[in-house]
């Protein structure tokens, strides 16, 4: 493998890295929302827990920069 196709597949990668966890981490925080608001709308204890479980998703991505 020349150091030309090693410098490219490292950006491939990079960049599909980027591009994959960049989406996830700008919608996670609207589908937290939903979750949240349909939980104080119907109180149903499945939302609520699964915002707490999205939101430990969401710190994650956002510790990681993505």
């Amino acid at each position: 493998m020349t150091d030309l196709i090693a410098a490219r597949s490292t950006m491939a990668f990079s960049l599909g890295f980027h591009i994959i966890f960049a989406a996830i981490g700008m919608i996670m925080p609207i589908f937290m929302a939903v979750a949240h608001f349909l939980y104080l709308r119907h109180k149903r204890p499945e939302d609520l827990q699964l915002t707490k479980l999205w939101m430990k998703g969401v710190a994650i991505l956002f510790a990681v920069g993505a």
